[in-house]
């Protein structure tokens, strides 16, 4: 199945390339001088499946580049950069992570190459925080709820209705609802939220705290929902989940798109100031971000965001489908807001008050 999954978006990539949109071409001494490097490294918070597909396409381009990838937490491949580079030491050549406080930090120090992408006129401007640094994906955080123990008139579309739900039933949601602590990958999330809604966010939060058990992954967030040991979840992530239901989870769970507010992630990525193999890192670079690209994210998992993308050629949503599903106003995009950096701990202490710590 997974081969066919992969000779289909082929033929989809052939498609597309042969309806003109084509990868821009690179520079003609990048292309040269990525022949004479070694292995191109990455340090990403991505798994092996999750960069197979996007690989197996690269490849096709520059089957020379040799790429190896090593999957860390979210914080860890911009710490463990600066921690290598900082003792004279080689490393990553490539980062892709969606650590947003690590890359402010990132770029205030200016670690990033100053690299323009061949692809970067066909991109948002919103997709290119810093120099250098780039948007890899804009990914979900969706509601999760188990099938088997909600009725389908408990069912939530939106936050509102989640919170009305939880409230009003107590005993089947306290100490069964997951979601990330806010010390991490939950944190910016939050942060978001509440800034899209105000003190409407925090009357939700308080309603829902102190059913919530906070500080599971992804990974433990599902298991638990579909042994019944949680009943629902939210701000899950998207890419996890949605994958995750094309193996027959979806006969006890479901997952929706929060209707009056989704969190959407900004997957970061960039070529570092310090790498070895630099012209192998900008190739992979332009290729995620061309439409080609962009279709063999959407392959490993994530959403797309560049415009124009077939859909049929998509595996899951683009962000553009995402804003005619719900509706651009919606969509609470998760940005490198500076004010999180210094009005975080307040934060956490107000979130920390409504989950009843």
């Amino acid at each position: 199945m997974r081969n066919l999954r992969l000779a289909g978006m082929v033929m989809s990539i052939a498609a597309l390339l042969g309806g003109g949109v084509a990868l821009a071409a690179p520079a003609e001494e990048v292309v040269e001088g990525s022949k004479q490097e070694n292995q191109l490294l990455v340090y990403s918070n991505m798994g092996t499946d999750n960069w197979n597909p996007i690989l197996k396409a690269f490849n096709q381009h520059y089957p020379w580049i040799k790429v190896e990838t090593l999957n860390l937490g979210a914080s860890e491949p911009i710490s463990r950069y600066e921690a290598e580079t900082g003792t004279g030491n080689s490393s990553a050549d490539f980062i892709v992570t969606g650590s947003i406080a690590d890359w402010i930090r990132f770029a205030d120090k200016k670690l990033a190459s100053d690299y323009v992408s061949s692809e970067d006129a066909g991109l948002p401007d919103w997709s290119k925080p810093f120099p250098g640094i780039y948007t890899f994906s804009t990914d979900p955080m969706v509601l999760g709820y188990s099938k088997l123990l909600l009725t389908e008139e408990q069912q939530p579309d939106n936050f509102a209705d989640f919170a009305k739900v939880v409230g009003e039933n107590p005993a089947l949601f306290k100490g069964k609802v997951g979601s990330y602590a806010v010390d991490g990958f939950g944190g910016s999330i939050n942060w978001a939220f509440v800034r899209q809604h105000g003190d409407k966010a925090w009357e939700w939060l308080d309603a829902i705290g102190p059913s919530v058990k906070a500080g599971d992954g992804s990974g433990a967030m599902i298991e638990k929902l579909s042994r019944g040991e949680y009943t629902a979840v939210y701000f899950l992530s998207g890419p996890v989940i949605m994958p995750k239901m094309e193996a027959g989870l979806g006969q006890v769970i479901e997952w929706k798109y929060i209707t009056d507010g989704t969190p959407v992630f900004m997957r970061g990525m960039a070529v570092t100031g310090k790498a070895k193999n630099v012209n192998s890192a900008k190739l992979l670079l332009d290729f995620i971000l061309s439409p080609e690209g962009q279709i063999a994210v959407s392959e490993a998992g994530f959403m797309p965001y560049r415009e124009g993308l077939p859909a049929d050629q998509l595996r899951f949503d683009s962000l553009e489908q995402l804003k005619e599903r719900i509706g651009e106003q919606n969509i609470i995009t998760i940005n490198y807001d500076p004010d999180m950096l210094t009005g975080f701990d307040a934060f956490t202490k107000r979130w920390a008050k409504a989950m009843g710590q």
